[in-house]
């Protein structure tokens, strides 16, 4: 359940970030399996916006990979006992990070 709960709200708090950055192009998945694709405004991948959000993340304490044929796509996978207020810091965190990055 929290599973559900947490990935709820962690892919509404991405879809959110996704209407200010268009260089995420989509956020996809289940429960707490979620990934986050970036892609260029002509809409190829983008895997250097990746990879320099993942980068910022790691700077404020937070570790997410990309993934993906194209390593453009930052997945996210906390433990199933991730908190609601795990998940909002993450979140400002992720928004920090693609402030930095994608201005």
């Amino acid at each position: 359940a929290n599973a559900e709960a947490r990935g709820a709200q962690l892919m509404a708090g991405l879809r959110r970030l996704q209407q200010d950055y268009p260089v995420i192009g989509d956020v996809r998945g289940l429960g707490l399996m979620i990934g986050t694709e970036f892609r260029t405004a002509q809409g190829q991948p983008d895997k250097q916006a990746a990879k320099a959000v993942v980068s910022a993340c790691l700077e404020r304490q937070l570790m997410l990979l990309t993934c993906g044929p194209w390593d453009n796509t930052v997945r996210w996978i906390p433990p199933l006992v991730v908190t609601e207020a795990q998940v909002d810091q993450a979140l400002e965190i992720f928004s920090q990070a693609l402030a930095q990055a994608c201005p």
